[in-house]
């Protein structure tokens, strides 16, 4: 199994006892890869950058002495969420273990992302509260509550890989379904996806442009 785990200032998360925290129905699981994944903070001192840069090593050296091969990746940018979702899911394999509890609160929230949409290859998402015994939680897609007008907007939008006009979305869904659209209604569905946090919307001149942040 591989197993995931973001890091900051320790790693008390990963390791206890030079032991790997896991749920415990997964107390016997053998591990045979694992990756670090970890983040600057924003205009960080030297002090916490070399602190992480320790806490990173010190965590890869603990896998290698146990005999597993480690994997460390640093991630330039925490906000480019949907860039970093499609890396995250690049990293997850058949019986995935996510240990999403350190470092940068961004990195965990796509990583979980990420485990969303391969849920099917995932063994267990979990967070180690400061008592150690962790806990799992349920791989639910957000999604499910979105109306289906409004997950194929986002999904023309994640195809795109680009900011899409209002109009261009219009015209995509219009040669898609056989049906007439108009600009203000899916202006409106794009609004509410923007309030629910999935896209953001800018005006350049008279022309409203959309892309995806999920």
């Amino acid at each position: 199994m591989r197993y995931i785990a973001t890091v900051g200032f320790h790693i008390d998360h990963i390791f206890k006892k030079d032991k790997i925290i896991l749920p415990e129905r997964l107390s016997k699981t053998d591990i045979d890869s694992s990756v670090i994944i970890y983040a600057f903070q924003e205009g960080a001192s030297e002090k916490d950058i070399e602190m992480v840069r320790g806490t990173v090593t010190k965590a890869r050296e603990k896998f290698e002495e146990l005999g597993i091969p480690c994997l460390l990746m640093e991630v330039k940018n925490p906000y480019e969420f949907y860039k970093n979702v499609q890396a995250f899911k690049e990293l997850l394999i058949p019986k995935t273990i996510i240990n999403l509890t350190g470092g940068r609160r961004i990195l965990g929230l796509e990583l979980f992302y990420a485990a969303i949409q391969r849920k099917d290859i995932i063994e267990s998402v979990f967070y180690v509260p400061k008592n150690g015994t962790p806990i799992e939680l349920p791989i639910v897609d957000p999604e499910k509550n979105l109306t289906p007008l409004e997950r194929e907007i986002l999904s023309i939008l994640r195809e795109y890989k680009k900011p899409v006009s209002i109009s261009d979305i219009r015209n995509v869904l219009e040669n898609r379904n056989g049906t007439r659209y108009s600009t203000a209604a899916i202006s409106q569905y794009v609004s509410r996806l923007e309030k629910k946090g999935y896209v953001k919307k800018k005006r350049k001149g008279r022309r409203v442009f959309v892309k995806p942040l999920l």
